[in-house]
């Protein structure tokens, strides 16, 4: 069984036996991005099935195994000389492997073998497929952002931050304290540089915890990094404070040159188009007043 989605206009399948356990898990999230006649060709397929390799011959060239944040899936990446890149996929805190990806040196083709309790089969394939996309579209100026993001008046408006700091609540900060804001994504929309010049937001399937998985897009308004203070100031920032700010927060690997050079690209145009911010600012709805009222004049 072989099922096609589209993000930021960019299409990729998954094949599974038509009883795969995650098929009904994948609806809420990936259902909305569902194609069912698609002219478009695929960045990427990703096979369920089995799959083995010999690691003792593989070279390991990215592990965040010492530094994952709880919440966050742990893998190690080997450099696999005939077949292209191997991962070994964990749970947070396990040491127990619960996926095997297999991706190929152009990252159009990946084979994945899950195993364990369907909730830690789901947790891993969800990452498996978002990795996959970020390899995958990196060369269409397309970067996935951890991020928060709405829309408003027409314009999408990105929140960045280290986790906890607030994020989401600025978020619903908007949502609460200004009309026409709707919620786009709550953890990685996916942001597009197309090669008009335009800079487009959009909606994906991976939202972390809250459910908010839509297939929408807007004209890219403004970039704000939130900062805890104990008052409400929105700064705008230099173009190098900008790329600093936004680098840290597009996921990426730069072990593998050819991704790093894309996305270094990328971000290069975003930023000469796009303002960036600093919010200074306090968890309440004056916040989002002040925000709001300073980054989209400009």
């Amino acid at each position: 069984m072989k099922k096609t989605y589209k993000v930021a206009e960019h299409c990729f399948s998954i094949e599974a036996e038509k009883d795969f356990p995650l098929w009904p898990k994948m609806e809420e999230c990936y259902g909305p991005f569902e194609v069912h006649n698609s002219n478009s060709d695929n960045r990427f397929t990703i096979i369920v099935g089995d799959y083995t390799a010999n690691r003792d011959e593989m070279q390991l060239v990215y592990s965040n195994m010492e530094n994952v944040k709880d919440g966050f899936i742990a893998f190690s990446i080997f450099n696999d000389r005939d077949n292209g890149y191997y991962f070994e996929l964990r749970q947070p805190l396990s040491s127990e492997v619960n996926a095997l990806l297999s991706l190929n040196r152009d990252f159009s083709k990946a084979t994945i073998k899950l195993s364990g309790k369907i909730e830690e089969q789901w947790y891993s394939f969800n990452a498996a497929v978002n990795l996959c996309y970020m390899f995958s579209t990196v060369n269409y100026g397309t970067l996935l952002m951890h991020s928060s993001a709405v829309e408003y008046k027409g314009r999408a408006y990105l929140f960045l931050g280290k986790s906890g700091t607030g994020k989401s609540t600025h978020s619903r900060m908007w949502l609460n304290a200004l009309e026409d804001v709707t919620l786009m994504n709550d953890d990685h929309p996916v942001v597009r540089v197309w090669e008009d010049g335009n800079i487009v937001a959009y909606g994906s399937p991976w939202s972390g915890k809250t459910r908010c998985y839509k297939n929408v897009q807007a004209p890219l308004g403004g970039i704000i990094r939130i900062v805890r203070a104990p008052h409400n100031k929105a700064v705008r920032l230099s173009p190098i404070q900008s790329y600093a700010s936004v680098m840290t927060s597009s996921t990426g690997l730069t072990w593998d040159k050819r991704f790093a050079d894309n996305r270094d690209a990328t971000l290069q145009q975003i930023i000469s188009r796009i303002p960036c911010w600093n919010m200074e600012c306090l968890p309440n709805e004056e916040a989002a007043i002040v925000c709001a009222d300073t980054v989209t004049k400009v």
